[in-house]
């Protein structure tokens, strides 16, 4: 009986000695161990959340989420491609070669002079309308159709006056297959440069005939019906 009694005394007083549970207090009356860890808990989550935020200021760190779209750039718009220029309208061989330099005064001789002579840019005319070289001079002459009007032109040189020229003139003008210039072996056709379209330049070499007065003229249909003439003074 007093073995007994005396157990269960002294377990209840080392009991009653502790101060009270694990969960419930200290001993000396502090605050519960789940309170303190909770706290721990919290503090340790907030640190690691300041230094997230420290992260993700420097860089370090990037949150997650989509990518922002690139804007495309403005594409050039593509330059227009130049048409080309418009084909020169061609010639035959034969109206090419009947549509060239001739005469009875014609030669294959270094030239002694130059002479040069401009269709008027808006006008059936010449602008040179009188010339005067010496006798027996072998003349270059340089023809430049300058018209504005897209007119072709040439120059002939007649051995005469107006009777002689409207003569040569009838021939070219049944000389459409060679482009209007005056056939080969035309009677009184001294020189004639090619028909020239409007901006190009042809040229002829003769020796000038005796000393007299000359007709020189433009053989295109109605020409020179218009006036298109000049006058030639070979001198001694």
């Amino acid at each position: 009986m007093s073995w007994r009694g005396s157990g269960r005394s002294s377990f209840r007083s080392r009991s009653s000695g502790n101060g009270g549970s694990t969960f419930s207090g200290g001993s000396a009356g502090g605050p519960p161990l789940i309170v303190m860890m909770g706290l721990a808990f919290g503090a340790g989550l907030i640190m690691l959340i300041v230094m997230i935020a420290s992260n993700a200021s420097a860089g370090g760190f990037v949150a997650a989420g989509p990518r922002p779209t690139a804007i495309p750039r403005p594409t050039a718009t593509p330059r227009p491609t130049p048409a080309p220029a418009a084909a020169q309208p061609t010639r035959p061989p034969a109206a090419q070669a009947a549509n060239a330099p001739g005469g009875s005064n014609v030669v294959n001789e270094t030239p002694n002079r130059t002479i040069e002579v401009r269709a008027d840019p808006n006008a059936l005319a010449f602008v040179e309308k009188s010339l005067s070289v010496p006798a027996n001079t072998v003349v270059r002459l340089d023809f430049i159709n300058e018209n504005n009007l897209g007119v072709q032109h040439n120059w002939v040189l007649v051995n005469g006056g107006d009777d002689v020229a409207a003569a040569v003139n009838t021939a070219a003008q049944n000389n459409a297959d060679g482009l209007f210039v005056p056939p080969p072996d035309t009677p009184n056709a001294l020189a004639w440069t090619a028909m020239l379209n409007a901006g190009q330049t042809g040229s002829v070499t003769f020796r000038t005939p005796p000393p007299g007065t000359y007709l020189y003229i433009c053989t295109f249909p109605g020409h020179y019906l218009a006036g298109m003439k000049g006058t030639l003074t070979v001198t001694q």
